[in-house]
C-alpha cells in the first residue's frame, strides 16, 4: 500500500472511530473496546426514503445511526402503517431481532440521507461475548424503548387526538429540536402522514389540527418544517 494509500486508510479509521465513540451505547468505551468494535463495523448510506429493511427480511445485521434519522414502524396485513419511533443519530437499531435471530418485524426507513454503522450478527455475538457489560447496556435500552412503546399507546387510549399531537410534538421537541427565535425548529421534515402515523389518527386529522395550532399561534410551518412556537400552551391542550 503507498504512503498515500494509507493515510487515506487511515483517516477514515478514525472518523469511523469518531463516529462510534458518539453512539449513545459505546460511550465510555476502552480503547481496545473501540477498536475491536471499529474493525467490525461497515459504513453504508441510505438516500432519503430508502428502506434499511423490511417486515420478514433476515436480520442479518445490527445497526447504528450515524448521520441522518430513520423512522421504524409497525406494518398490519393491510398494509397500514403504525410509527413507532424517530431515531436520531448515535442510536442502534435492529438488534432486538438480531439478538434472538428471529425475522424482522419492523419496516426502518430513512426520513433524510443517512449514514449507518452495519454489524453483522455473527460479529455481534462474539463481540457481546467478549464484553458482557455491553449486553448489560443493550438490555437497559430495550427495557427503555418498550416504556416509550407502553406510554405512547396509553397516549392513544387515554388522550384526545389533539392532545396528542401535542404531546408528540413537544416529545419530537426535546429529541430533535434546536431552539430559535420564534421558537423551537423541528429538525426532521415530518410529513402529516409520519405525524398520522405517530399518533394513530388520519393525514386529514394532523393537517386540520396543525391548522387549528398555527391559528392559535401555538406551531407554525416553514416549509415542511414545524416550530413550535408556545410550548407552554401546547403542553395544554385537551
Amino acid at each position: 500500500m503507498s504512503v498515500n494509500a494509507l493515510t487515506v486508510a487511515t483517516a477514515e479509521e478514525s472518523k469511523k472511530l469518531w463516529y462510534l465513540k458518539n453512539i449513545k451505547l459505546f460511550a465510555g468505551l476502552s480503547f481496545k473496546e473501540m477498536r475491536h468494535l471499529q474493525r467490525i463495523t461497515r459504513m453504508e448510506t441510505f438516500e432519503k426514503g430508502e428502506l434499511v429493511y423490511l417486515p420478514g427480511d433476515s436480520s442479518d445485521a445490527v445497526y447504528l445511526l450515524k448521520k441522518g434519522r430513520v423512522k421504524i414502524s409497525r406494518v398490519n396485513d393491510d398494509g397500514r402503517e403504525a410509527l413507532l419511533t424517530i431515531l436520531e443519530p448515535g442510536e442502534i437499531f435492529g438488534e432486538v431481532e438480531a439478538l434472538s435471530g428471529d425475522r424482522r418485524e419492523t419496516l426502518v426507513q430513512a426520513l433524510e440521507k443517512a449514514m449507518v454503522c452495519e454489524i453483522q450478527r455473527g460479529d455481534f455475538d462474539h463481540y457481546l461475548h467478549r464484553y458482557p457489560h455491553v449486553g448489560g447496556r443493550i438490555i437497559k435500552l430495550i427495557g427503555a424503548r418498550l416504556r416509550t412503546i407502553e406510554s405512547r399507546v396509553g397516549e392513544l387510549v387515554f388522550k384526545s387526538a389533539p392532545a396528542r399531537l401535542a404531546t408528540i410534538l413537544l416529545n419530537l421537541a426535546q429529541t430533535m429540536g434546536e431552539s430559535e427565535e420564534r421558537g423551537v425548529r423541528l429538525q426532521a421534515r415530518l410529513t402529516h402522514q409520519n405525524l398520522a402515523n405517530l399518533i394513530g389518527t388520519s393525514r386529514e386529522t394532523v393537517s386540520s389540527l396543525l391548522s387549528q395550532f398555527s391559528q392559535r399561534g401555538l406551531v407554525m410551518q416553514d416549509q415542511r418544517y414545524i416550530v413550535i412556537t408556545d410550548k407552554d400552551h401546547l403542553a395544554q391542550v385537551k
